[in-house]
């Protein structure tokens, strides 16, 4: 593995834990009582900020090295997949601010599978965070972690489509609906995104082989 390489990944593992604290400031933000979910908002919206500058700091970087490296393009296709998760965690937030300030999500069912969703998140970001750090280490355990995200992308399918039956089930305010099946729908394209990153984590370490 070359200098550059190294590198790469470990810009990438900070951007990882940074999405990570975006992850568990939203699990605060749907299970506690009497927060302001505004300022919760702020904080994962802050975050994104900060995901997206990283990104395109690593991105040129990227470009710059990517003559010497095999992996280039995996790299980079990596961190558009994070700015887009870190961009609908942010989105995710703000929609639930919304339907907590003016209509209130007091369906348990519903906030249940939402909470579970992000859950299987946290523990995909933490797979994802575990496989890049390994992968200069051991690569037979770094992609045993990549596998462990594919198999949680299945799991988030379920809860999505168990989420969807709970949105159509009973008559509410359409702007209920809106709001909350777009907040399921960002948290499943993260799954989705997190099985791409794992995809790619799988060719690169294949790649080295």
């Amino acid at each position: 593995m070359s200098v550059p390489e190294l590198s790469i990944e470990e810009q990438i593992q900070n951007i990882l834990n940074n999405i990570i604290d975006q992850l568990r400031l939203l699990y605060q933000q749907f299970t506690e009582n009497n927060i302001n979910h505004m300022q919760i908002y702020s904080r994962i919206d802050g975050i994104k900020s900060t995901v997206e500058s990283s990104k395109y700091k690593l991105g040129e970087y990227i470009v710059k090295v990517k003559e010497g490296i095999e992996t280039g393009t995996l790299y980079l296709d990596i961190l558009n997949y994070l700015e887009k998760i870190s961009q609908n965690l942010s989105a995710v937030s703000y929609r639930y601010s919304v339907l907590q300030t003016r209509i209130k999500l007091e369906e348990n069912t519903i906030q249940s599978l939402l909470i579970a969703m992000i859950e299987k998140l946290i523990a995909a970001a933490t797979n994802a965070l575990e496989s890049f750090r390994l992968l200069s280490l051991n690569s037979k355990k770094s992609i045993e972690k990549a596998r462990n995200i594919i198999k949680i992308e299945e799991e988030v399918d379920d809860l999505y489509r168990n989420f969807e039956l709970k949105v159509f089930e009973k008559n509410y305010e359409l702007i209920f609906i809106m709001l909350t099946k777009d907040i399921g729908d960002r948290l499943e394209d993260c799954a989705d995104l997190f099985r791409d990153i794992a995809n790619n984590i799988l060719y690169i370490s294949y790649v080295r082989e």
